[in-house]
């Protein structure tokens, strides 16, 4: 990994949080100068307080200084006057302090709402093609864990900045007061940080380590939970957990070592700042012979600036233990951006006419699904694609719905190239069914309406109870626990396949679709449940366009026209009577195979 220099660094990831946080930074860095500044004059008082009956030549310059302006500004010098600056100095330091955190507060908790709905406006937008390729795992432990980790990295920044501010302060005031002193200690400071420097780039790299592995261990836990049935019931778990079991370790002894490194960087602080005031006293009054009191305000001063700059080292590194989440997230951004699906401007309000496929070839990487398929569609027509399974079947649903583009040939609704349009306005006209239906864990309502359904709202309950009725859903809604409120449990666990797709059947015609696709909806249900979705299919055929993949061929007896696929090309087509009767057509020969007749 590159070493970057501290103050590149430093500038580098102001403008990657500026991008996160905006102008709301800068009024940050106002009001952390004015809590430093407040806080110095608040100190720097009490010199004035400490020579106030001193002789005029016995009295430092600085406190000639101060009492000069207020001569100047017609405030009478006084022990009371310059207790109650100080005072004041403090009061103004405990407000801007409050103000500061508040706007600390703010600014992090306003980071963590952009990131997430950033990322999840991102997610929406991604490709198919990026989606299939991608581990999960890793999509879910950006909004879960890396934008966390990128808020506590931009809170470890602004902490590393507040120092900044206040060492500078601290150390002009010293300065002004003594310069000789300051530039000691300013030199041993710099020996000190190039000492523990090396520890930052170590904790760089673990930083990027837990990311990597916090990502694995996400992705492994979402693969055991949706497996969960399958591990229960063959006692399969010991293997898995077993893989799962090393990635947490590996996790840990990342973790372990970049406390190890935090914890030599923060337990130096206190002995190494009483050492460093030590040797000033000895040094200032033990030899050269000046009185306590002299260096007092000074010491005071260092007392108050070494926490900050010894603490500057130990920030910076809590900021490096989280700097993966940051350049994780700046890569995931990255990569998102450049797999933003493309789409047209061109709207579809409606369905009119047609789709038609014209000679489409499609390809995953080298290995080529689709050949030269010429396929119509037409509005309010019921269409089948029966085929072997890999014959491409599901992947023409994907060319329907624009998830994937073809390499050549072109695809057109109602005469309107698929290449100029709107993407969501075209997947607006369809309701998709699929073999494994999509099921949240949440009530029946919910899933059917999508968390459209308000209370007191007539027109769409009345909407939801006819859709429910086409699906023939009405039955088992009403025996459920508690009806539409029913919580179905995650992946509709609590529900039999039959009625999971009448559920997702509901919820696509509550969408009021003009095109309705089924993918293999019935292929894993009993008869009697296949029945029953035969029987929501019927009630849409001349109402709805629909397109039928089955390998239950009974599915699509109804249908108007048939197109038979074999390894990725269109062999027969026409109507269920047509190919039935050619005895020699590999259609009737599947019919055969399912015992299957015209009748």
């Amino acid at each position: 990994m590159p070493r970057i220099p501290f103050i590149s660094s430093l500038i580098h990831y102001f403008r990657v949080f500026y991008d996160y946080s905006g102008r709301k930074i800068y009024l940050l860095i106002c009001i952390a100068l004015f809590t430093g500044l407040s806080e110095s004059f608040g100190i720097s008082m009490l010199l004035p307080i400490l020579d106030i009956d001193r002789q005029s030549a016995a009295k430092s310059a600085y406190t000639r200084v101060i009492y000069d302006f207020l001569e100047f500004s017609g405030v009478k010098v006084t022990i009371f006057s310059l207790i109650f600056l100080a005072v004041i100095a403090f009061l103004l330091k405990g407000l801007f302090s409050f103000v500061q955190k508040g706007i600390i507060s703010y600014i992090t908790s306003d980071v963590v709402k952009t990131l997430r709905t950033d990322f999840c406006r991102k997610y929406v937008d991604m490709n198919y093609d990026y989606y299939t390729n991608v581990n999960i795992g890793y999509l879910n432990n950006i909004i879960t864990v890396e934008i966390n980790r990128v808020v506590g990295a931009l809170s470890r920044y602004i902490d590393v900045i507040v120092n900044i501010i206040f060492i500078i302060v601290y150390i002009t005031a010293t300065f002004i007061i003594n310069w000789n002193m300051t530039l000691l200690v300013l030199g041993i400071s710099l020996f000190m940080f190039l000492v523990i420097k090396p520890l930052f780039r170590i904790s760089r790299k673990l930083s990027l380590l837990v990311s990597g592995t916090n990502a694995e261990i996400q992705s492994l836990l979402i693969q055991k939970i949706y497996s969960f049935k399958y591990l229960k019931a063959t006692n399969s778990f010991s293997y898995f957990v077993k893989h799962i079991y090393k990635k947490i370790d590996e996790n840990r002894q990342y973790n372990f070592k970049t406390g190890v490194i935090n914890a030599i960087s923060s337990s130096i602080t206190e002995p190494v700042t009483v050492l460093f005031l030590s040797v000033l006293v000895l040094y200032n009054v033990g030899y050269k012979g000046n009185t306590l009191g002299e260096i007092m305000v000074v010491i005071i001063f260092f007392y108050k600036a070494f926490p900050y700059v010894f603490g500057l080292q130990d920030r910076w590194q809590r900021f490096l233990v989280n700097i993966g989440g940051v350049e994780v997230l700046k890569k995931a951004g990255k990569d998102l951006y450049n797999n933003k699906e493309a789409s047209g401007s061109h709207k579809i309000k409606s369905f009119d006419d047609r789709i038609e496929l014209n000679n489409v070839n499609f390809s995953y990487g080298k290995k080529q699904i689709l050949f030269d398929i010429n396929m119509s569609i037409p509005k309010n027509r019921t269409i089948g694609i029966v085929g072997e399974s890999g014959a491409g079947k599901t992947t023409l649903f994907d060319i329907f719905t624009g998830l994937v583009k073809p390499q050549s040939g072109k695809i057109y609704i109602d005469g309107v190239d698929y290449s100029v349009l709107d993407l969501s306005s075209l997947r607006q006209l369809f309701g998709y069914v699929t073999q494994e239906p999509i099921i949240f864990n949440d009530t029946i309502i919910n899933n059917i309406s999508l968390w459209e359904y308000g209370r007191d709202d007539g027109v769409c309950k009345v909407k939801i109870e006819n859709t429910v009725e086409l699906a023939n859903c009405t039955t088992f809604i009403r025996e459920a626990e508690k009806g539409y409120d029913t919580v179905i449990g995650d992946r509709g666990i609590k529900l039999s396949g039959g009625q999971r797709q009448r559920i997702a059947i509901a919820r696509e015609l509550f969408k009021e679709p003009a095109i309705m696709m089924f993918d293999e909806a019935t292929s894993a249900l009993d008869t009697e449940s296949e029945m029953l979705i035969q029987k929501s299919i019927n009630s849409m055929l001349g109402k709805l366009t629909i397109v039928l993949v089955a390998h239950r061929l009974s599915t699509i007896r109804y249908c108007d026209y048939i197109y038979v696929l074999k390894a990725g090309r269109i062999v027969e087509e026409g109507s269920f009577d047509k190919l039935y009767l050619d005895k020699n057509s590999l259609f009737y020969k599947m019919c055969q195979k399912q015992k299957l007749s015209n009748n």
